[in-house]
């Protein structure tokens, strides 16, 4: 990515500081984190193209996305996202300045099964990297044990939650996160844990980024099925060739 001037970088300080549940603690609960939702996605409102990584956000929307992940205790990612796009999920696009001291949130995947290459860079990362931390895997009753024991030999914690249908309850998940010290929750994906967190009902902030891209009918939706829940835009943005918007959801609208 090219190299970003100071300019961007206080552009991006200044839009959080606009946006209220950033900034303060009010929607954080004994039960569960405060959640922001956030993706990009393209004008057609596609996120991804099956088994292949889609970058949609410029380099300015990008540091704002950094900037909330140094703004959040934790990242979560499903395990589909892990494979296509093998994603390191630190803070990088920051002033050079914060670079030594900047807080990496915690990554966070969700992964019933256990799937996670052993060679995926959440894995190997903090392994030449002390400042990056191990990836919390929260996984399923029915996941491989002996996988299990390679993962947390490697310095991985794996926690175990109910499942319905082969889907992690997601309110077990985030009162799991929320009893280990994680205040902030950033959600970034993929397609089925973007549709699960909008239907949970417990996403307090949405945070879009709207890139000028067509990607077709063989694109990935961000949304897999309507919202009933009015979504309520907060604040809409320019980044470069990129709109990003805030929004919260109306859940008690429903």
């Amino acid at each position: 990515m090219e190299k970003l001037s100071n300019t961007v970088f206080s552009h991006a300080d200044e839009f959080v500081q606009q946006v209220p549940l950033l900034v303060t603690s009010s929607h954080v609960t004994m039960s569960r984190p405060a959640i922001t939702l956030t993706f990009a996605q393209s004008l057609d409102g596609k996120i991804a193209l099956p088994g292949h990584q889609l970058l949609l956000s410029g380099a300015e929307s990008m540091a704002m996305t950094h900037r909330l992940r140094s703004l959040h205790d934790g990242i979560l990612v499903g395990i589909d996202t892990v494979i296509c796009d093998d994603p390191q999920l630190c803070v990088r696009h920051v002033p050079a300045s914060e670079l030594a001291t900047v807080a990496h949130p915690q990554p966070i995947v969700l992964d019933s099964q256990l799937r996670i290459p052993l060679t995926a860079r959440l894995l190997v990362g903090p392994q030449t990297n002390s400042r990056l931390k191990m990836p919390l895997i929260v996984t399923g009753p029915g996941h491989d044990p002996a996988r299990r024991v390679q993962l947390e030999q490697m310095g991985t914690r794996v926690i175990v939650v109910a499942c319905d249908a082969g889907h992690l309850r997601l309110n077990a998940v985030v009162r799991e996160l929320r009893q280990l010290g994680i205040m902030r929750l950033m959600v970034e994906g993929g397609a089925h844990v973007i549709q699960a967190f909008l239907e949970s009902q417990m996403v307090d902030l949405l945070i879009v980024t709207i890139a000028p891209v067509l990607v077709g009918s063989s694109g990935v939706a961000a949304a897999l099925s309507p919202l009933s829940a009015p979504i309520v835009p907060q604040l809409y943005e320019p980044f470069g060739r990129d709109v990003v918007m805030a929004a919260t959801i109306q859940h008690n609208a429903c």
